[in-house]
């Protein structure tokens, strides 16, 4: 049995109340129909009871929201649907399950397992980290990833020269899953994870999470970005991101793209 949760909203809110469980890290969620002009959508984060607390409760507001357990088998029937699919001008990302043959051409091919993490790539805030990443050059860095989820943003900054990667989640399984996908695409002896944050500084830093957590953990993200750095921010709202960067004052926007609605900003130390 997967431990999902179900969240009642009204018709009129899944849109964006499925935008904030994207945001939170979820590799699917299934809309499944409600009474009285409400709707149920249904989602896993691991088994972790209390970490999806915590990722629910760090929310900008309450949702009616409670825990299920279901069959494996239709908690994974996403995978069923998700085919290889390009990011920017040079990246193609491949499901781990995947069988058929794919034709990469001259594109940096990257295989990821989700597993119950974060991090499939094809969520408008990582496809935006992705396509900033792409227009870094990363060679010889060192890169943290906060939220690292799968693994997907060190990972591809490993395969495109980075000297090391370093990622941060609170969920377990992302420690599990991003080692996986790390050795599956070779760079496994420069990859590290952990749920604490390390104390040093890095050339290249990712966080894309939730604003709320993004202001919370403005400090510390601050402080592990060395001093000619870069700060690449996401999970944040179009229009809706002056606030967050409100925590970062010691930054400028120097690189910005929008994908549909989400903003991904790179902020370069003032």
């Amino acid at each position: 049995m997967a431990l999902t949760i179900r969240v009642s909203v009204s018709v009129t809110d899944v849109e964006w109340v499925s935008d904030l469980l994207w945001g939170l890290g979820v590799v699917a969620i299934e809309e499944l129909p409600g009474v009285d002009e409400t709707s149920t959508l249904r989602t896993s984060m691991g088994e972790d009871r209390e970490a999806v607390r915590r990722a629910m409760d760090s929310l900008p507001l309450a949702l009616d929201w409670s825990f299920e357990l279901v069959d494996d088998r239709t908690v994974d029937t996403w995978r069923d649907h998700v085919r290889p699919f390009e990011v920017g001008e040079t990246l193609l990302v491949v499901p781990a399950w995947n069988v058929e043959p794919v034709a990469d051409g001259a594109r940096t091919r990257v295989t990821i397992e989700p597993g119950a993490t974060f991090g499939m790539g094809d969520h408008p805030t990582t496809r935006g980290c992705l396509e900033l990443l792409e227009r870094t050059n990363v060679r010889g860095l060192s890169v943290l990833d906060v939220g690292c989820g799968s693994g997907i943003l060190g990972i591809v900054a490993l395969m495109r020269g980075a000297r090391l990667a370093h990622g941060v989640d609170i969920n377990p399984a992302s420690v599990e899953v991003s080692r996986f996908n790390a050795d599956l695409n070779g760079v496994g002896d420069r990859w590290t994870v952990s749920q604490e944050h390390p104390h040093d500084e890095h050339d290249l830093v990712f966080a894309n999470i939730l604003a709320p957590v993004l202001i919370d953990l403005s400090e510390e993200i601050t402080r592990r970005v060395s001093a000619m750095g870069v700060l690449i921010l996401s999970g944040v709202l179009d229009g809706r991101y002056e606030h967050v960067l409100e925590e970062y004052p010691d930054f400028v926007v120097s690189d910005r793209l929008v994908i549909d609605g989400w903003a991904s900003l790179m902020l370069t130390r003032r």
